[in-house]
């Protein structure tokens, strides 16, 4: 039998599934290979989303995080949420149409709109190359 917060995060889950489908019907036109996966948590009053724009081997890999503390900004917690994803949404309509030129910053940064304050942030990846060089720097090629 299922608890209350297993089927809580089942839920979100899937509803985190719909939407990374929803965003790639909408900018299928500049996501090529490329694909979404869409994740959000809550912990104490802050809410976290986390949406990325990869690729299959992960050699494009675009963490775009946002986050927001709903309870000094007088939201409720599925509020907060939905309110990241929307300004991560304008977001990325504004870099894939862009060509891709507009960029957030590395660290965590601050962002007012309609009168409430996120962060945001994001950094792209090339996680395959990263991890091809774990792996050279796990072979101690100075062996001798």
């Amino acid at each position: 039998m299922k608890t209350s917060q297993q089927t809580h995060d089942q839920a979100l889950a899937e509803k985190n599934q719909d939407l990374a489908s929803l965003l790639e019907k909408k900018y299928g036109q500049w996501l090529g290979q490329r694909f979404f996966e869409v994740s959000s948590s809550a912990q104490s009053s802050v809410v976290h989303v986390n949406v990325t724009i990869r690729n299959a081997d992960k050699s494009f890999f675009y963490p775009i995080e946002g986050r927001i503390n709903f309870e000094d900004q007088d939201l409720g917690q599925q509020e907060a949420r939905d309110f990241i994803l929307d300004y991560i949404d304008a977001y990325i309509e504004e870099f894939l149409a862009g060509g891709e030129e507009t960029y957030l910053p590395i660290d965590w940064a601050n962002y007012d709109c309609e009168g409430l304050e996120l962060q945001l942030r994001g950094q792209i990846l090339n996680v395959k190359l990263e991890e091809l060089a774990d792996q050279l720097m796990g072979q101690s090629i100075f062996k001798n």
